[in-house]
């Protein structure tokens, strides 16, 4: 094996490492797909989605077929990066490092899949009224989006919130505690709270809308599918204008919301952290 392919599976695996350790969406959404992804364009399946119906027995059984009730989801998102190194051992010694080149690529890549994955929000089941969020109503504004999910049927366990910043910091005014679980994509934090039911996560890369409300999201477990796949990275030395050496990766992913019901957006703005009585 040469130098260059050795490199390139160190960066592919580099980058899958990279997502799985800190993509939201690999978190939050349903990722259990059947299919081969071998280029954008290709589709795969979720299966087992459907909810089978319950009647009442009069002494006959009619068997519902459940064969064909997958989701196809579409790989059409396609992510690229290429830069240019001078020293190919240089580059090969600091693949790992926090720091490097790669290292920041893969990180990039995944802030662009979260980025689209968290602007689903238009999909959701239900847009809740607009919230200017202050420490004295964080509480109410959680709250009210759990109660929606609770009355979709998705219990304590089976559901996250993705929160801005500003509304962990008012969380944390308000009393809640967290387990921190530092590398997550946005802002290096994941909490988890038996207090509100949810898992909590917290991330830069939320939607705004047109008047710049953060579009928060809370669902289940199985409201988003999301597929990916790296397809190639590749090094190659002593480009034809310049004596750098090339590197270079491709992601292609998808992602769909696939129960609207099960997902919910509320808008919300900072309202300051003055706790009033």
């Amino acid at each position: 094996m040469s130098i260059y392919n050795s490199i390139e599976k160190v960066i592919s695996a580099e980058i899958l490492r990279s997502n799985e350790d800190n993509l939201i969406a690999n978190r939050i959404c349903n990722t259990s797909f059947v299919g081969d992804i071998k280029n954008r364009g290709d589709s795969v399946t979720f299966i087992g989605l459907s909810e089978p119906t319950v009647y009442s027995y009069e002494g006959t059984l009619d068997y519902e077929d459940i064969s064909d009730s997958g989701v196809v989801l579409s790989i059409d998102q396609d992510m690229v990066f290429s830069f240019m190194v001078k020293d190919l051992e240089e580059l090969r010694s600091s693949i790992g490092l926090k720091d490097s080149q790669t290292k920041r690529a893969s990180y990039n890549l995944g802030l662009a899949v979260d980025k689209y994955v968290l602007g689903l929000y238009e999909d959701a089941g239900e847009t809740r009224t607009a919230v200017t969020v202050t420490p004295s109503n964080v509480l109410e504004t959680i709250a009210a989006a759990k109660q929606s999910l609770e009355e979709e049927n998705v219990p304590d366990g089976q559901s996250w919130i993705v929160v801005p910043p500003f509304v962990k910091t008012k969380l944390m005014l308000a009393g809640i505690k967290f387990q921190i679980n530092n590398g997550v994509n946005g802002t290096g934090s994941l909490g988890f709270t038996d207090e509100l039911g949810f898992d909590i996560y917290v991330s830069n890369n939320l939607a705004k809308d047109s008047s710049g409300k953060t579009m928060m999201l809370c669902g289940s477990y199985s409201a988003i599918a999301y597929a990916e796949q790296v397809l190639e990275t590749q090094v190659i030395d002593r480009m034809e204008s310049s004596f750098a050496t090339a590197v270079r990766g491709r992601l292609v992913f998808g992602a769909k919301v696939i129960k609207p019901k099960e997902l919910i957006c509320t808008p919300v703005t900072d309202g300051g952290n003055s706790i009033t009585a």
